[in-house]
């Protein structure tokens, strides 16, 4: 019970005076005077794959990487909402190497077929065959459960097992062979409540009644934990999660409504996403694969002990991981995901 408790007061008082507009102007002050981000950062040379781009951080990260002369495709769900975006985008940039590729991130069918288009498409222009930084941005926060077309929990798929975990498999042979790659996967400060529980219980199929936040909860810890293994796996890719802050977006609109009140000053979009797309330009050298960041920093990952030392609540064991990363696999039917051969040489390099 005290670990509960903790984690949760804890976050709450960490949030107030870190996750804020506020919290965020004060972590400005400690930027290097030379911000990468103000400077001529010319990224038009790099190739980035942004998912749930048509709003919010997504659509934020997206208009900066553009504005910098960025190749980016955004990965989004509606039609409409993802052409009035590229539009804007498009339109304000100047830059025309911006892409939509339409997807429901939930769904595994949608996902391979994305990432086959991808592929696809860069072969078909004269320029090389690579990705430079793959965010993992899409997700929602459902109050009453729901499950996808294939049966599987829409919070649980979009965030954690087809949105991060498949995609994140699909795209990994071509980042490894991308000089100073990233994979950032856009956790949430709602992973301090808890740690990742048995599996019946993050993909809402057991017993328990459904908590939509806890849902939530669940597959933004379950993000951190697969960064935590890919970064180890993968050492030739910077894998990173993070944490946008308490940011204004339609999303927390929608999932929070009036109740988000308890999180103002909230951010602007800009500056909820700024640490992303710094995740996304800086050189690797001075990111901390496996990390889990806010503002360009690596933070804690547990608050669950007296004075907000780590504690155990939150913690899994190398063997609870172990079956997680074993679980998704078989609901991702990783066995199906081909070597991609076609792709570990881009072209041109």
């Amino acid at each position: 019970m005290f670990g509960q408790f903790a984690a949760t007061s804890q976050f709450f008082l960490y949030g107030r005076r870190h996750c804020t507009k506020t919290g965020y102007e004060r972590h400005v002050e400690n930027y290097q005077q030379s911000d990468l981000l103000e400077e001529s950062l010319d990224l038009s040379e790099r190739v980035f794959m942004v998912t749930g781009a048509n709003s919010g951080v997504g659509k934020e990260v997206t208009r900066f990487l553009a504005k910098k002369g960025g190749t980016v495709y955004m990965l989004c769900r509606s039609a409409a909402r993802a052409e009035a975006a590229l539009k804007e985008i498009v339109d304000e940039t100047g830059n025309s190497k911006v892409h939509v590729l339409l997807a429901d991130l939930g769904l595994e069918s949608d996902v391979r077929r994305l990432w086959a288009e991808f592929i696809v498409h860069r072969q078909s222009l004269d320029s090389p065959v690579r990705l430079d930084a793959l965010v993992c941005n899409a997700g929602v926060l459902l109050n009453e459960r729901t499950v996808t077309k294939d049966d599987i929990e829409v919070t649980f798929a979009t965030h954690l097992l087809m949105g991060t975990y498949l995609l994140g498999c699909l795209a990994m042979p071509l980042l490894e062979c991308t000089p100073d790659a990233r994979l950032v996967a856009v956790s949430s400060g709602g992973m301090y409540n808890t740690a990742f529980p048995d599996w019946a219980t993050a993909t809402a199929t057991g017993e328990a009644a459904y908590s939509g936040n806890l849902a939530y909860a669940y597959a933004k810890r379950g993000q951190v934990l697969l960064m935590e293994r890919w970064a180890v796996e993968h050492p030739q890719v910077k894998c990173m999660s993070c944490h946008p802050g308490w940011t204004d977006t339609p999303a927390v609109d929608e999932a929070y409504g009036s109740q988000k009140k308890f999180l103002e000053p909230l951010r602007t979009p800009w500056q909820g996403s700024e640490g992303i797309a710094w995740l996304c330009t800086v050189p690797g050298i001075e990111l901390e694969s496996g990390s889990f960041y806010l503002d360009r920093k690596p933070e804690a990952k547990h608050m669950a002990g007296p004075f907000f030392t780590e504690g155990s609540f939150t913690k899994n064991s190398d063997a609870e991981v172990d079956e997680m990363i074993r679980k998704l696999a078989e609901a991702a039917h990783e066995e199906l995901t081909p070597d991609a051969a076609c792709v570990r040489a881009p072209q041109g390099m």
